[in-house]
């Protein structure tokens, strides 16, 4: 006997059905299992790309995982800064960051070798390097208590000044921020002979308007989310370091996780991360136009600089073995850079 109409159910029932089922087994999960709230600190304002992200990728985890799997998300820098908030890890107040190159280096000084200055040409390269470093440095985070979700990145970091910085002199006349307790920025600017003055990420606004600092090392999309932009009139159009980041998790909070809810986790933290350190580099490259019509002056470095430049970040190189990486993970890096090169030539 053929079917009839009736008997055959429609697409849109089948999908209903398909919901409610779904539905269901999610309500049965929680049910049993509770769920558990992931409180995820990270010093990017309310509205920038990193929090829009980060709200979609907590969307995704609560969703796959049934509601099991909740974070919370602080932003602003409510819960302190990046010190601070590993402080707050370490006692399970807060339980998972975003961090930049500082923050990581708290936990693992060796992570810096990717800020090493000029040490990347392009963002390829600097995919292609994370990518095979990603199982070492997960490993050498977990050896310190923290799982590595995935890699971020703030871009490339430029140098803005309220003077015209188009010498070597110039540059060397600046008071220049450092984020205080960032020995990889110190040795950075001590290599290039620029006085460092060292200030919280929170006080640079304040310490451009007295005048305690006239020029700071920013990435674009930074330097227009805090506003720094306002109070300097240049900015030197040369890319001096890659400002790395990453999202960290307390190991008891991710251990504490089924097996099936670790693995919905990171996977979707993965995915996010790439999603964000793409939006951020359209982000950064936006800003650029930001700052021209803000009336920021864009100046292309001499070639005195740039030679200046070059033997400043060898110079950097050796002030940095052994003290925060070996010569064997710079080595490493070197050679997975020039091993990229190779292939896409």
């Amino acid at each position: 006997m053929k079917p009839t109409k009736l008997m055959k159910p429609t697409k849109l029932i089948i999908n209903v059905l398909a919901i409610v089922f779904l539905t269901f087994v999610c309500l049965s999960s929680v049910a049993i299992a509770g769920s558990t709230i992931i409180k995820i600190a990270v010093v990017m304002p309310e509205g920038s790309t990193w929090t829009n992200t980060l709200h979609e990728f907590a969307d995704a985890v609560k969703k796959e995982t049934c509601g099991e799997v909740e974070f919370k998300i602080y932003a602003g820098g409510v819960s302190g800064d990046e010190a601070d908030v590993l402080r707050k890890m370490r006692v399970n107040r807060v339980h998972a960051g975003g961090f930049s190159g500082v923050g990581l280096g708290l936990v693992l000084p060796e992570i810096r070798v990717l800020e090493a200055p000029l040490l990347f040409n392009t963002h390829e390269e600097i995919d292609y390097v994370k990518d095979k470093m990603f199982d070492e440095f997960s490993a050498r985070f977990e050896e310190k208590g923290y799982v590595l979700l995935g890699f971020a990145e703030a871009g490339f970091v430029y140098l803005f000044s309220k003077q015209r910085i188009d010498s070597v002199d110039k540059l060397q006349q600046t008071r220049m921020w450092v984020w205080k307790g960032d020995r990889v920025a110190e040795n950075f600017l001590d290599a290039f002979g620029v006085q460092a003055y060292p200030l919280q990420l929170a006080d640079v606004n304040t310490g451009l308007e007295t005048g305690m600092i006239d020029s700071f090392y920013s990435p674009p999309l930074a330097s227009v989310a805090f506003q720094w932009y306002a109070r300097v009139q240049y900015m030197l159009d040369y890319p001096m370091v890659n400002s790395t980041g990453a999202l960290l998790m307390n190991k008891r909070t991710f251990y504490s996780l089924s097996q099936k809810n670790r693995e919905i986790v990171s996977r979707l933290v993965k995915q996010y991360s790439a999603k964000l350190v793409q939006l951020t580099r359209k982000d950064n490259a936006e800003a650029v136009q930001v700052l021209g019509e803000a009336g920021v002056e864009l100046i292309p470095p001499t070639p005195e600089q740039i030679a200046s430049f070059k033997r400043s970040a060898e110079k950097n190189y050796e002030m940095s073995i052994p003290s925060l990486y070996s010569k064997e993970l710079f080595d490493q890096i070197r050679g997975l850079i020039a091993e990229y090169r190779v292939k896409v030539k």
